[in-house]
């Protein structure tokens, strides 16, 4: 018997699994570099109260024994986050904390979990294309996509974890593996309300496709069952008044059945509203990136209609970027109809090759990385981080650290993340009057009008009932001369 040598082991053992190999230290990479991106960026208070702050005091108020409460980004009282989403996942997040009890552990988590969408995105290919080579470079072009990056950039939501769930979901479908397409459609579900939809349309998949009636019947059902509970009645119940993301479809009605049956029966206004200049420029924004290749497989981006449909329409510009989490539950399936378009692609021009099919791809791939996405090679990168870092971070950080959690606080923006390990925590102009602490933080505040800020400063700096207790550069601490026994 002949022994191989130790070179001769690891040169076969490469060549065997060298995809495998190159993908996990291309996402050991993206692990590593947003790691440190967004960590700095919370450092540099460049992360804010909304959203990350009302996340991570969910999750302390959680872990704490008070479940899924918040206080009320819109008022003064401690509400059950309910009133403003359905991301229960924050609950099952919450032992983390026993780890880590700090606004990082959600932001590696979001990291991590959105870096393994391209092991899914490796296997959807793997199955479909049959091509180790291709797949590999579809799950390198999840992991450059600007799409992607920004959401992982954006603080921190839960329905971000619902791209990688989505991507697990509709791999264990196609495998016929439905305990576990079971599983995660379930922790896609619990991260955003709306994304029960896509699990009804999950069901009718298995229906129509697989032909298993009964089992996608159930799915169906209870989705949007789910859904229906959660949208007309048990939000609208804690809200005292529906939900709030309504007003951004204004123009098609004021409740939920007068908008969906508005859209349903204008379709000739809806196609305009989609057909508008940024509605188009967001279109191509999610779909250049693959070389429009999703298009040519129109059924699998159907599951990603309803909430392309809940971006378009709305009257809320931020729904018409990429630049936020608005696009997570769209991304899966950007990328699994583009791969069953590289196969229908292959099919109709078979001496196009999937390999050449993957290396034109690169070129849409490696232009929208650079024009408009965040990565530091870009023509626009995310670096404030480097080019604005705030000058004695480490002295204010240590001071706001010091603030006893028993103290209610009114804040900027981009303090809020930093202070949010309290049951009662406001942002300006909120409780500005009634606060134990009112502070801000001028020179970078994500979300507020600067005009409106400054003015508010000066109220609070001219207000007899305040004082000036710290300051530091663009760092102001008022305390109340008399606390306050409401808020």
């Amino acid at each position: 018997m002949k022994f191989k040598s130790i070179p001769e082991v690891t040169h076969s053992t490469f060549k065997q699994r060298k995809h495998l190999l190159i993908l996990f230290i291309s996402i050991a990479s993206y692990i590593f570099y947003f790691t440190i991106v967004t960590f700095l960026k919370h450092d540099n208070f460049y992360t804010g109260r909304f959203d990350l702050g009302n996340m991570d005091q969910t999750v302390w108020n959680t872990i704490h024994g008070r479940i899924f409460q918040i206080t009320d980004s819109n008022g003064t009282e401690i509400t059950s986050r309910l009133a403003f989403h359905a991301d229960f996942i924050l609950i099952l997040l919450s032992p983390l904390y026993l780890i880590w009890e700090s606004p990082k552990m959600l932001i590696f988590i979001q990291t991590l979990v959105l870096s393994f969408g391209a092991v899914f995105v490796y296997l959807i290919s793997k199955e479909v294309l049959k091509n180790k080579n291709i797949s590999l470079v579809f799950a390198l072009y999840f992991l450059i996509n600007p799409a992607v990056n920004f959401t992982n950039l954006y603080d921190f939501h839960p329905v971000t974890l619902a791209t990688t769930f989505l991507l697990g979901a509709f791999y264990f479908l196609i495998k016929r593996k439905h305990f576990w397409m079971t599983i995660f459609l379930l922790l896609a579900g619990i991260s955003k309300e709306q994304v029960w939809i896509i699990v009804f349309l999950f069901g009718l998949y298995i229906i129509f496709k697989q032909k298993k009636i009964a089992f996608g019947i159930l799915i169906s059902s209870i989705s949007i069952f789910i859904f229906y509970l959660l949208i007309w009645e048990i939000m609208p119940s804690i809200r005292e008044t529906q939900h709030f993301a309504l007003k951004f479809y204004s123009d098609y009605g004021d409740s939920p059945t007068s908008i969906i049956k508005n859209v349903l029966f204008s379709p000739h206004e809806v196609i305009s509203v989609m057909l508008k200049k940024n509605q188009l420029k967001f279109i191509n924004h999610l779909f250049f990136p693959l070389g429009y290749l999703s298009f040519l497989a129109p059924l699998y981006l159907v599951l990603a209609f309803p909430d392309l449909l809940i971006d378009l329409l709305s009257n809320n510009p931020n729904l018409h970027q990429i630049y936020y989490q608005y696009t997570a539950t769209i991304t899966p399936f950007v990328f699994v109809s583009a791969i069953f378009g590289a196969k229908q692609l292959n099919k109709w021009i078979p001496k196009l090759t999937l390999n050449k099919i993957a290396i034109s791809t690169l070129a849409f791939s490696l232009i929208s990385a650079y024009v408009y996405g965040p990565l530091l090679f870009a023509k626009y990168p995310d670096n404030e981080i480097i080019l604005r870092p705030q000058n004695n971070k480490e002295i204010i950080k240590k001071y706001i650290d010091s603030i006893p959690q028993d103290v209610t606080l009114s804040t900027t923006n981009n303090l809020g993340a930093h202070l949010s390990h309290r049951q009662k925590i406001f942002t300006i102009p909120l409780a500005t009057r009634s606060a134990d602490l009112v502070l801000f933080l001028i020179k970078y505040d994500p979300g507020k009008d600067p005009i409106s800020r400054d003015s508010i400063h000066e109220g609070v700096k001219n207000n007899p009932d305040y004082k000036l207790i710290y300051s530091l550069d663009e760092f102001y601490v008022y305390e109340r001369r008399i606390k306050s026994t409401t808020i």
